[in-house]
């Protein structure tokens, strides 16, 4: 195998930002409160990491955490906060998703979202795993020219959801790009882009954030990020 992998982080503060694009990160991923998953973070942190982090962004558009079927006016939020995060970055990509009464993609928001992001990138994130058929999600996202789709697979992460990644990116056909999600570290990012063929792999740094360490700014742990590429360099796939 001997393409090149793309690495991601997700960040949650200036300090993972910088951290990440100083270690050689490709894109970050931008978002408030990941312990719960992930929401879409402050118009003023997206604003300093345009100034601040010399890295591609792309920025996480979730109204609220839990699942992802969601009501009209949670719709509304989700889709001003599209148009707002495109103020001064014109390049950012957008990460959202939602679902529909049947599990599938929700076709009517995603068309709403590709028209309020006005041309730049959609990812479709990890909703993929809690629909009722990730293969068939692909398809239809594919279809809709969504560019890329989060993903573990379906599983509670890349590692055990593998056989399932790559079924999708062989239903993908080349539409649409599938980067791999979920608990992905030095030691195993090797194997999961070996058995799924994917060309993207996507994770966390930040340490899990306790009220005795006296901040709000989540710890961020340089040493993952710096595992993860040396793992995919030293296996010739950065």
């Amino acid at each position: 195998m001997s393409h090149r992998v793309s690495v991601e982080v997700c960040v949650s503060s200036v300090a993972g930002a910088l951290a990440a694009a100083q270690a050689g990160a490709d894109t970050i991923e931008v978002c408030a409160w990941p312990g719960a998953g992930g929401v879409t973070p402050s118009f003023g942190l997206l604003n300093t990491l345009q100034e601040k982090a010399r890295v591609r962004k792309r920025v996480l558009v979730r109204p609220r955490p839990g699942g992802f079927h969601y009501s009209a006016e949670e719709r509304q939020v989700l889709l001003r906060d599209v148009m707002m995060s495109g103020i001064g970055d014109k390049e950012c990509g957008i990460v959202t998703g939602a679902l529909d009464a049947h599990d599938l993609p929700d076709v009517e928001l995603i068309k709403a979202v590709q028209l309020a992001a006005a041309g730049r990138e959609l990812t479709f994130h990890r909703a993929i795993d809690h629909s009722r058929d990730p293969l068939r999600a692909v398809e239809m996202l594919g279809l809709l020219g969504v560019q890329r789709v989060l993903t573990s697979g379906g599983a509670p992460d890349a590692a055990a959801g593998g056989h399932v990644l790559r079924n999708m990116v062989e239903r993908a056909q080349g539409r649409i790009a599938v980067a791999a999600a979920g608990s992905v570290r030095g030691h195993n990012v090797v194997g999961i882009v070996e058995r799924t063929g994917v060309r993207e792999v996507h994770f966390s740094a930040d340490r899990p954030w306790h009220p005795a360490a006296g901040t709000g700014d989540p710890a961020h742990d340089p040493d993952v990020i710096d595992s993860v590429l040396n793992a995919l360099a030293k296996a010739g796939l950065r």
